[in-house]
């Protein structure tokens, strides 16, 4: 998250940056890693909407993140559209269209792909 937010605060005057939080990808009562479990970040997958916003509220604030933040229905409506389970980044122009589909996250979740398409965008 961290070169996500440097990025927003780089491109602040070019793009508007927003994160959608989905559904969890490592709850508690489906499937968990070690590194969760050491790091004290298991939360069961929330149930309703208003459980959902409060997972993201406290994840948005352990994470300190400043990016403007929206938060996928329950019924995982952003995730379907997007393939955005666990992460991605995707990039969308004033017209609606997608330019840019990042891979699929963790592996193939690529902030400096980002950070080169923006910087090619500004020079244009």
């Amino acid at each position: 998250m961290a070169e996500i937010e440097k990025i927003r605060e780089d491109f602040k005057d070019q793009v508007e940056l927003v994160l959608v939080y989905i559904k969890e990808a490592h709850s508690g009562d489906e499937w968990q890693m070690d590194s969760n479990v050491e790091s004290k970040v298991v939360f069961d997958q929330p149930k309703t909407f208003e459980a959902r916003m409060d997972l993201a509220r406290t994840f948005l604030d352990r994470m300190e993140v400043e990016t403007e933040a929206l938060v996928d229905d329950i019924r995982n409506t952003a995730l379907a559209c997007y393939a955005a389970w666990p992460e991605r980044i995707y990039v969308i122009d004033r017209e609606g269209r997608i330019v840019y589909k990042g891979g699929m996250g963790p592996f193939y979740f690529a902030p400096e792909e980002l950070r080169e398409l923006l910087e090619t965008m500004r020079q244009e």
